[in-house]
């Protein structure tokens, strides 16, 4: 059984809903995001940055995200959730994936711990400024690419919609997704409307 290492409401629940597109086999362990849990011993054997996700696969211990997906979708499923790497379909998944990441997600992520999230002596405002400068163009890239699509890669659903979708809803969250952006709105709706999706935000 897979042990995902999570903290709600962070980017841990992108390998929960994952493992529910998969079908594995998985428990979680709760962790408070920022708690000095995350900062014991223990958990920085686990994680060395004390983040999540991380996963531990019957003793292999595997942290950041793209690196998490790789390694679950390679070894658990068909492969189908990332198509063959050196198709196209397959190039433009990782494109994806690491988009999302970095810069969307990283970006994101700054906005949202820095304007209140962490403590007053730990904000930085000027990430907050710098990721109110950067987001609307980042989010308009992928509106852009998702015209006539159903998914970003086309018909085919993908690990990249996973990570994605989680992002657009920090952006969506902060206003930068919105009537606006209406290919990312229907997308963001489609994407939650999966079985896979609802059961994993039911954790």
């Amino acid at each position: 059984m897979i042990k995902i290492y999570h903290s709600p409401l962070s980017r841990s629940a992108r390998v929960i809903w994952l493992a529910e597109e998969i079908g594995l086999d998985y428990s979680i362990e709760v962790l408070e995001l920022f708690s000095d849990a995350m900062q014991h011993p223990d958990y920085l054997a686990v994680h060395p940055l004390g983040k999540v996700p991380a996963i531990d696969d019957n003793g292999f211990i595997l942290w950041e995200t793209p690196a998490i997906f790789d390694y679950l979708i390679t070894r658990y499923s068909n492969g189908g959730l990332i198509p063959p790497r050196d198709t196209a379909l397959g190039a433009q998944a990782v494109q994806w994936i690491n988009f999302a990441e970095n810069p969307l997600t990283i970006v994101l992520g700054e906005m949202v711990a820095h304007n209140g999230v962490l403590p007053p002596e730990r904000c930085i405002p000027a990430l907050v400024a710098r990721g109110s400068d950067m987001v609307p163009d980042l989010v308009a890239i992928v509106e852009t690419a998702l015209q006539g699509k159903e998914f970003i890669l086309g018909e085919q659903f993908s690990a990249a919609d996973i990570m994605l979708c989680f992002a657009l809803t920090i952006a969506q969250y902060l206003g930068f997704v919105d009537s606006a952006t209406p290919n990312a709105m229907a997308y963001i709706e489609r994407l939650m409307a999966r079985e896979a999706y609802q059961r994993a935000a039911a954790v």
